[in-house]
């Protein structure tokens, strides 16, 4: 319950004894559209994006999770302030063309990923697919190669260790998304040399629902870590590095929110370590942020 009021009153209002959404009584918003309702207050929409985009750097672009919520409305709320859209669905690539994202601004991420789906997505030009094994890899260059368009992809990464304090990291060993971090090479191995994969960086994932900024910033750290030596080995920067998203929001009472100052302020120290780096030059970094937006 304590939850709950926190929300109400950091997002929305109350006026004799009413909840109230962008000033507006819930009642008059029952008698006018009836119910069962779904409002969103765009108000408390841009207020996160605000501070998400005050707290990461300028280098960082953000692409909203689709899955967390497919509204129309706000998806191209997010688009309008210059986001993207990672969707993990043909019906999600659906909803972000139908609110005006270009295709090239679509990351295509997650497992399960169908041959239908594949090559609807690359024959509308998608921006990005997120590569999860080398059996997905090799279906999309067979559909590439079909198209007689090479496909842009990124590979999926589970660094090595755990995200302590994350509420989720996708199982155990062996994990069901992405390729572990100790066979990144062997992948490489196979599909550097396919004239129909685009090889353009890496999609991190360690955990998810994570609300300590330190356990963030370290995933961020380890992320580049793992890209330098990837770069190393192409003898220069990757196109993209795509931490994924992690970014928390307190469910219950005893949580706290994340600290986004002081996440803000050691991203922008690992971005100053990182400036000078000719191997990071030019590099597309960003975060999928979905239930936290």
């Amino acid at each position: 319950m304590e939850q709950v009021t926190n929300l109400v009153s950091q997002y929305f209002g109350t006026s004799n004894r009413e909840l109230h959404f962008g000033g507006i009584p819930v009642g008059k918003l029952a008698a006018e559209y009836g119910t069962p309702l779904f409002v969103y207050d765009s108000q408390a929409l841009n207020q996160k994006w605000n501070l998400l985009r005050k707290t990461l750097p300028p280098e960082f672009a953000i692409s909203y999770s689709v899955k967390a919520n497919p509204n129309p409305a706000i998806l191209k709320f997010f688009l309008d302030r210059g986001g993207g859209l990672e969707i993990a669905s043909a019906g999600e690539f659906h909803r972000a063309l139908s609110a005006g994202c270009p295709p090239d601004e679509i990351l295509f991420a997650g497992p399960g990923k169908t041959p239908a789906e594949l090559e609807l997505v690359l024959s509308k030009g998608i921006g990005e697919i997120h590569i999860e094994s080398l059996l997905e890899a090799q279906r999309i260059s067979a559909i590439s190669s079909k198209l007689g368009v090479p496909a842009k992809v990124a590979v999926r990464v589970n660094p090595t260790g755990d995200a302590q304090g994350g509420a989720m990291r996708m199982g155990g060993k062996p994990l069901p998304f992405g390729v572990d971090e100790e066979t990144l090479d062997t992948v490489l191995d196979q599909i550097l040399p396919d004239q129909f994969l685009d090889f353009q960086g890496l999609h991190l994932f360690t955990g998810t629902q994570i609300l300590d900024y330190e356990i963030l910033v370290d995933q961020y750290r380890k992320g580049l870590e793992i890209a330098k030596r990837v770069a190393q080995r192409l003898e220069h920067p990757l196109h993209t590095i795509d931490f994924g998203g992690g970014l928390g929001i307190p469910y219950f009472a005893k949580e706290q929110e994340l600290d986004m100052e002081k996440l803000r302020e050691q991203l922008a120290v690992l971005m100053a370590q990182i400036k000078d780096e000719p191997l990071f030059a030019g590099t597309k970094l960003m975060v999928e942020p979905g239930r936290y937006l």
